[in-house]
């Protein structure tokens, strides 16, 4: 492991949950730099913050979608804020709580003045869904900044995920203003977790 890797992973081992929210109002206003991770109920968010930080425990997984129904806050090293939001398009809860779990993703993510970047996590094996494409619409429109991140593309195969990288790439054209890159990922192989660590870790500089 080279030293900026090491470097890296020590910067993120310094963590503390701080809570889980169920209304932007209840968020701790701390300052920091923050960037937030959303995407469909089982997308593996939670995987994906837990491989950045080193941990196995900071964000709760479960292999049952829908579990994740707030704002869970991270403090990193003292230098900026990670953030866990709800999973959403989750058909097995009721129609009402679908749509407070929208209210609170668009809430927070129009109203977080702190939010420097927002990662939405598309499922290399499914691929984008309408409920995908309505996220990247209210962000565009919040004219905040985003990137994708293709998760579990250790299930697939290289030209599959090539294909699904082509195929977000031409539609990445209608949201030329915000969205900022692809990372392709496996939380269970730690492929392309460096690159994320590095592009979050650069908005701690943010002043």
């Amino acid at each position: 492991m080279s030293d900026g890797n090491r470097s890296l992973n020590l910067f993120f081992s310094k963590n503390n949950f701080l809570g889980s929210f169920n209304s932007i109002d209840q968020v701790p206003e701390n300052q920091l730099p923050e960037c937030c991770f959303v995407g469909r109920s089982n997308v593996g968010k939670s995987s994906i913050i837990n491989a950045i930080t080193k941990s196995k425990k900071l964000a709760k997984t479960s292999k049952t979608p829908g579990r994740t129904q707030s704002i869970n806050l991270f403090k990193i090293n003292e230098k900026l804020n990670i953030v866990d939001l709800p999973g959403y398009g989750y058909a097995k809860i009721s129609k009402v709580k679908r749509d407070d779990l929208a209210n609170l993703i668009e809430s927070y993510i129009i109203n977080r003045k702190n939010l420097q970047q927002i990662f939405v996590l598309i499922d290399c094996k499914v691929g984008i869904k309408d409920t995908d494409i309505d996220i990247f619409d209210m962000i565009s429109e919040s004219n905040k900044q985003f990137s994708i991140i293709l998760t579990k593309i250790d299930k697939c195969a290289i030209s599959f995920i090539k294909s699904q990288n082509e195929s977000l790439i031409s539609l990445m054209k209608n949201y030329q203003s915000s969205f900022k890159k692809i990372f392709s990922t496996s939380s269970n192989k730690n492929i392309g977790i460096i690159d994320i660590q590095k592009n979050v870790f650069n908005l701690s500089k943010i002043k």
